[in-house]
């Protein structure tokens, strides 16, 4: 598998994040120069350092990508390096949870300048360079929500379908020129802004109840999927959106128990004092 994107420029969206690092390191890993940009400063500097040290080219931008003028200028310095031949849209956010006639507008607006405009700005700038090179790779990071209903999600879930959608259709206008645009829907996977991370231990065993796989998915399992695309092996993916969930898109419904599969588990939260559930991780109330 080594050198799967050997020589290519790729350039990384929100890229110090927990799924986003993990396709910075693993691009790096096979051959890839990586330029990422990211808000956080600190993360950007440590990724930049820790890819540098293992041997890998990697340029960190610190820089809020909602605006228009830092994805020019992310831009800029992709053509300076050559051009880029990968672009990888990683940035996004579903900022806030809660019923939608609770919603502001304010939060609509805010949801798609981190979810969505950022993807339609950075194809703008980057896809015709790859037309006129012949050959590029788009890669945007979906979710599951833009695929199932999303509670309490329901405008973050919109922004992922409209981002899904779009993929679809710019796929399919820029693939006779050599450039190839799919899209990865993860779910259940540990990253910042999830609190799959915070799951005390002695909850664990019910992890393989969720997920079919039994376990969460990590920042590399979705990596490996960004350079199966990023590649030459995925010549003949257009337009896609792959799932990268463990399999919970696959069960529809459907749980393991200690005994069975079912689709009716039974909720023990109902079965006792609201107190007792109250005091338990938000996650798992």
């Amino acid at each position: 598998m080594d050198g799967l994107v050997d020589g290519r420029l790729a350039v990384v969206t929100g890229g110090a994040g927990v799924i986003a690092s993990s396709v910075c390191r693993l691009f790096a890993e096979h051959g890839a120069r990586v330029l990422f940009a990211d808000v956080d400063a600190e993360r950007t500097a440590a990724l930049t350092a820790e890819i540098t040290a293992a041997g890998g080219y990697a340029e960190g931008v610190v820089a809020d990508l909602r605006e228009l003028s830092a994805l020019q200028a992310l831009h800029a310095r992709a053509d300076e390096l050559g051009g880029a031949d990968v672009l990888v849209n990683a940035l996004g956010h579903y900022l806030s949870i809660g019923p939608f006639v609770d919603n502001e507008e304010d939060l609509w607006q805010q949801l798609y300048e981190i979810n969505v405009l950022p993807v339609l700005r950075a194809c703008r700038l980057f896809v015709p360079g790859m037309q006129s090179r012949g050959w590029g790779r788009v890669i945007t990071f979906s979710s599951v929500e833009a695929i199932r209903s999303a509670p309490f999600m329901a405008v973050y879930g919109a922004c992922k379908s409209m981002v899904d959608g779009f993929s679809k259709s710019l796929a399919v206008e820029v693939a006779g020129d050599g450039v190839l645009v799919n899209a990865i829907a993860s779910d259940k996977t540990r990253t910042i802004q999830t609190n799959f991370l915070q799951i005390p231990t002695e909850y664990e065993h019910l992890v393989p109840t969720w997920i079919p796989r039994g376990r969460y998915g990590e920042g590399i399992d979705n990596a490996r999927i960004a350079l199966f695309l990023a590649s030459e092996l995925a010549d003949w993916m257009v337009g896609s959106t792959v799932l990268a969930d463990g399999g919970t898109m696959a069960a529809g419904g459907w749980y393991r128990t200690p005994a069975r599969w079912t689709t009716q588990p039974l909720l023990h939260q109902y079965f006792e004092a609201p107190e007792a559930n109250a005091d338990r991780p938000r996650s798992l109330q």
